[in-house]
């Protein structure tokens, strides 16, 4: 009598977490993400600026400083090309991850509305 009870509640509770599980996994899987390319922007960006520090070193006079100053013009707009690029990524990452978590939401709901907890108490 009573193990019926307690594996009715079992299942109704995994039946019920079982949607917070999913939402964790996901946020875990996003958070990955993040991090990842957060790394990977502050990879890119350091060489980007590496580079540039290395650049300054070839002025010697002024003909290097000009070429210095155009390259620097043309290094400008690739790095703000760069920058609307990156945050498009980033806007796009998370999209993906809201559009996750409304699902799982959607679906949640539907679990947790569809349990019956008479269906355990019957069982008692």
């Amino acid at each position: 009598m009573y193990n019926e009870f307690f594996n009715g509640s079992q299942e109704q509770f995994e039946k019920f977490v079982a949607p917070a599980r999913k939402f964790n996994n996901a946020t875990l899987d996003h958070v990955a993400k993040l991090v990842e390319y957060q790394i990977s922007l502050f990879r890119s960006y350091s060489e980007i600026s590496i580079e540039q520090m290395r650049a300054m070193q070839t002025v010697t006079d002024p003909k290097s400083f000009q070429a210095y100053m155009t390259a620097q013009a043309e290094a400008t707009k690739s790095l703000s090309e760069k920058v609307a690029k990156d945050a498009n990524e980033l806007v796009e990452l998370q999209r993906g991850y809201a559009e996750e978590v409304q699902k799982l939401s959607e679906e949640g709901l539907a679990t947790v509305t569809s349990i019956d907890p008479a269906k355990t108490r019957k069982t008692a």
